[in-house]
């Protein structure tokens, strides 16, 4: 079935943003002020399914299936039905990494409550050197785009020093706290292994539809081992960037997101566990 027949919503979220067109790797940005891109990715923007702020409030199921994902776009970052297993969608093809961090490609009748998947049409790339840590990370790629008020897409290749991941390792209980799962998950190290990170960047203030910050998976270079990005130091690698003006979020359309009262909670950070359970 068609992923349009299941949604109960289309939300297009749209910003018009003013860019510089001239960033490049290796050269300085012109005054973005300079610039107005009323027609910024005319027509292309993040395909969305379901929120974060379902999860927090422990709704863990979701009908988007890893065969629709693929239409959506072929590179993206979610977690599967009852938090069993981190989704990382690269190259086309949707990968379920286990609570160990082993990864395999998902079959296609696999159901996520929450995945985000583009189709990556890079427009520039960023030279970012001497990471020793995801804040470090975050700090460089925040200063080098042209509008923290955008939403970004990033993948970069390369040999990581160190890649410290952590995947979801299913819920018995499906009323357990987010925060408190979060807190138990396995954490792993890779060390010097190579690579891909793919991501997207969400500004704070719309943090209840995507999660803010950077929120990278990664996957090693026989797609054999995955997982959500924690932490990462490596000396210097290319992240080819794509910027968007808008988001495609379709609601879940399962019967406990039809009838749960959601409550407001601050989403944590992309990089983890961060974040604190503020209800209102």
């Amino acid at each position: 079935m068609n992923i349009q027949k299941k949604i109960l919503a289309l939300i297009s979220v749209t910003a018009i943003l003013g860019i510089s067109s001239n960033t490049i790797a290796g050269e300085s940005k012109t005054d973005s002020h300079t610039h107005t891109h009323s027609t910024l990715n005319k027509g292309k923007a993040i395909e969305q399914y379901g929120l974060p702020i379902t999860l927090m409030n422990t709704i863990y199921e979701g009908n988007i299936t890893a065969k629709e994902m693929k239409t959506l776009g072929d590179i993206g970052v979610g977690v599967s039905n009852h938090l069993n297993g981190e989704l990382t969608a690269i190259d086309g093809v949707v990968y379920s990494i286990a609570a160990d961090g082993t990864s395999t490609v998902a079959p296609d009748n696999l159901q996520a409550p929450y995945m985000s998947m583009v189709k990556f049409e890079p427009t520039h790339s960023i030279t970012v050197k001497g990471i020793t840590s995801f804040k470090a990370l975050s700090d460089v790629i925040s200063a080098e785009i042209e509008s923290v008020n955008s939403f970004y897409v990033f993948k970069a290749k390369g040999t990581f020093e160190l890649a410290r991941l952590a995947s979801a390792h299913g819920v018995e209980d499906e009323d357990v706290d987010f925060f408190k799962y979060l807190g138990g998950r396995q954490m792993y190290n890779l060390e010097q292994t190579k690579g891909t990170l793919v991501g997207i960047y969400t500004p704070d203030y719309l943090g209840t539809i995507s999660i803010p910050g950077l929120h990278f998976h990664f996957q090693n270079g026989d797609n054999t081992v995955g997982g959500h990005l924690e932490d990462i130091r490596f000396d210097e690698m290319e992240f080819e960037v794509q910027e968007f003006d808008r988001i495609n979020l379709a609601l879940p359309n399962v019967e406990e997101f039809r009838t749960k009262k959601m409550k407001m909670i601050k989403p944590p950070s992309g990089s983890g566990s961060g974040g604190t359970k503020d209800s209102k």
